[in-house]
């Protein structure tokens, strides 16, 4: 109580000091026009000091701004070390008065937990605003079956092959159609050359690689009393099958050398020895800041590889945007996150949006943006559509979700890497993931 008391008090002497500077705070008001009747509000968006700065986050600020007339100030917040409560939920549970947070839908869901995120289904009730419309579906949800969230961008999954690896192994470049995980490892083999310190394929140790072959196969995590389905036979060969690759098939580095550091995360970026590469669609920026990770060869892409026998298919992760229940103004909040979440990918830093546009319009943006910046690997508009933009592709979240999910990763993350070294045998692997997921599924029912 003391440690809340403290820091809405702290809140109060900032808030005090700034009107005293003339500085506007959230929920001050000018006078509004029918067109925009939130103009001049000012709102509080929480962000570390990195993400504050950042260009496309300004470039954000002036469109809220243009759009709606709301000012948007920065609730500075630093960012939680491994293993601790999120700095902004602390803020919140304390009282803060912020307007904006953004967080994928795990992350989230800790706010949701705590209590501390609004329902969005009667803001946008109010504006006549059809979130499962202009969202396709994907505005998010948790188990209350209320609107908590609207999806900004997604995170799509693709295959980055390096064009050079494939020439000088005078293997053709593979293409979309069809392309699946037993095409992928094929392709893998025959790039793959041990004399000259060529590997066919990079896949990090993520605790998600090692349940995605189950994952894109449709069967689920959960069975229907509400307990772990991760000792469903699918599961045990998804991890087997994915550390296979570089343990047994060696068509990449082992799980050893991957968890040594070896081979860091952006080493498909850094390295010129790496023919394809299975990563979300951040990587794509990276290929574009060619200051930061210079390379003499070109990239191409590919949709993500899917199980054979099965419907083709994507990982994929959403950034949403959501009104913290401590903002003294949230309609206009709700104002500013549909703004964001409506326009962020205008804004020609190359993100697929969660908005669900025709595919007149998903073409025109990739024409007229994405295409341009990957001009260095002529990367072309239909790959693009097929990687990103593909009606007839199933979208599925990359991470396990539902009760105790956020546990049940970590446990994941725990057990597999185990098994991956060698410490462990498939079988008890599996039985300690599903024995100890159940326990956090029973425990977070408790609560």
């Amino acid at each position: 109580m003391k440690v809340k008391e403290c820091m809405k008090k702290s809140t109060a002497v900032i808030m005090a000091a700034a009107m005293v500077a003339g500085i506007p705070m959230a929920g001050m008001k000018a006078e509004a026009s029918d067109d925009k009747p939130f103009d001049g509000v000012t709102l509080k968006w929480a962000l570390t000091d990195n993400a504050a700065s950042g260009e496309e986050t300004k470039a954000m600020v002036e469109l809220i701004k243009e759009k709606t007339g709301i000012n948007v100030e920065f609730f500075i917040s630093p960012t939680a070390a491994p293993g601790e409560i999120d700095k902004v939920l602390v803020s919140l549970m304390a009282g803060d008065d912020i307007d904006i947070i953004g967080r994928t839908p795990i992350q989230l869901e800790e706010f949701y937990r705590a209590g501390v995120l609004e329902p969005l289904d009667e803001l946008a009730a109010n504006v006549d605003y059809d979130m499962e419309t202009v969202y396709d579906g994907s505005a998010l949800k948790y188990d209350d079956g209320k609107t908590y969230g609207l999806p900004t961008e997604r995170d799509i999954w693709l295959t980055y092959y390096n064009k050079k690896v494939f020439d000088d192994a005078g293997i053709p470049y593979p293409e979309a159609e069809g392309w699946t995980w037993e095409k992928y490892v094929e392709t893998a083999q025959q790039l793959t050359d041990t004399d000259k310190g060529i590997w066919g394929s990079f896949i990090g140790n993520d605790a998600v690689h090692s349940y995605m072959y189950a994952n894109q196969s449709g069967v689920p995590a959960y069975k229907e009393d509400g307990t772990s389905n991760l000792d469903d036979p699918a599961y045990a060969e998804s991890m087997k099958w994915f550390f296979s690759l570089g343990n047994d098939l060696k068509i990449q580095p082992s799980s050893v050398e991957v968890a040594s550091g070896t081979y860091p995360y952006n080493a498909f970026m850094i390295n010129d020895n790496i023919g394809m590469f299975v990563c979300g669609g951040w990587v794509a920026s990276t290929l574009t800041t060619l200051e930061k990770y210079p390379r003499d060869w070109q990239a191409g892409i590919l949709p993500m590889p899917y199980p054979e026998g099965s419907e083709p298919s994507s990982l994929v992760i959403d950034m949403c945007y959501a009104v913290p229940s401590t903002s003294s103004n949230k309609e206009a909040a709700f104002e500013a996150i549909k703004c964001i979440a409506e326009n962020k990918y205008t804004l020609g830093y190359g993100r697929v949006p969660a908005k669900k546009l025709t595919e007149e319009e998903a073409r025109a943006y990739v024409e007229e943006t994405l295409v341009p910046m990957f001009e260095h690997d002529g990367i072309t508009a239909d790959e693009f559509m097929a990687g990103w933009f593909d009606s007839n592709r199933n979208y599925i979240s990359e991470k396990i979700t539902g009760t105790a999910d956020t546990v049940i990763s970590q446990i994941i993350t725990e057990e597999c890497l185990l098994y991956g070294q060698g410490g462990k045998s498939l079988e008890d692997t599996m039985a300690s993931i599903k024995s100890r997921s159940d326990d956090a599924i029973a425990e977070a029912q408790a609560e």
